[in-house]
């Protein structure tokens, strides 16, 4: 991916950026290109090819240690936080305040502050999760589209992802591309204590919230660009990637790979602005 790629609406995008993240995360496109072993002999062609980071496992990914970074400073507070079991209806209007079009229609409304902070975990594991997920997932359902090849003079039949299905995603990355960074790097701030407080909740071995924020980012960011046809195989009930090496990516990459290459290239643009926003608030 060039570096200079400008995400959709020239918009630099914060903590939210991983909320619209965590949403695609948990697509129904999850449930069409599941976890199961690849059955790599019903693949007939060669599939895609994918840029050399794609070598990384998803035990790789998932075992990669958490670097530690400083947390963001409070913000000045012109009124008292809520307690986290009382924080929904304070969240949803501070990021209605972040010119998002339709991001509240993008959330399940009950307990934000902790499904993100699950979310976030998660993918920093390079893992997708479907249950108690803090945003509601695109519409089916997952495009498949067949095709046929020659070899060897015989038509064999393949199936691929469809383009159309790329469409799917582009509510949440035009979404991704609204919002306001100063406003959401303020929602962040001053959430960020209750963020904190949910994380420790999970009893983790890790040393902040904010750190595996910036791991999150991480992961995505180095999910491997897809160069060619992404073909399919259904062996079972699910699709699965024709190529064995995209089945062993974490599924956070195998994401972002069905997303379509532009929807991953304006993703990626905006949380390379991010990290380097966190880092420097």
């Amino acid at each position: 991916m060039s570096d200079n790629y400008q995400p959709r609406k020239n918009s630099s995008t914060t903590m939210i950026v991983i909320v619209v993240l965590a949403l695609i995360g948990v697509a129904a496109a999850f449930f069409y290109l599941r976890d199961d072993a690849p059955d790599a002999a019903k693949s007939a062609t060669k599939p895609v090819t994918v840029a050399p980071q794609s070598a990384v496992s998803s035990s790789v990914a998932s075992a990669a240690a958490i670097v530690e970074y400083t947390p963001p400073q409070p913000a000045a507070e012109v009124e008292p936080l809520p307690g986290l079991n009382d924080s929904d209806s304070s969240v949803l209007a501070a990021l209605q305040q972040l010119r998002g079009e339709g991001l509240l229609q993008l959330l399940v409304p009950q307990e934000l502050l902790r499904k993100f902070v699950l979310t976030v975990n998660n993918l920093a594991e390079g893992k997708v999760i479907h249950e108690y997920r803090p945003i509601v997932s695109p519409p089916p359902p997952f495009i498949a589209e067949k095709f046929s090849v020659m070899i060897e003079g015989t038509a064999v039949d393949q199936e691929r992802v469809s383009p159309n299905n790329f469409q799917r995603y582009e509510p949440y990355v035009t979404t991704l591309a609204l919002i306001d960074s100063d406003a959401a790097v303020a929602v962040y701030r001053r959430f960020y204590p209750l963020l904190e407080e949910a994380f420790g909740e999970l009893g983790l071995k890790k040393p902040n919230f904010h750190s595996v924020l910036i791991a999150a980012i991480d992961n995505i960011l180095a999910a491997p660009d897809a160069q060619g046809t992404l073909l399919l195989v259904h062996p079972k009930v699910f699709y699965q990637y024709a190529d064995p090496a995209l089945e062993t990516l974490p599924q956070t990459h195998r994401l972002l790979l069905r997303m379509g290459p532009e929807n991953a290239r304006s993703v990626k643009a905006s949380l390379h602005q991010l990290r380097t926003r966190l880092l420097n608030q």
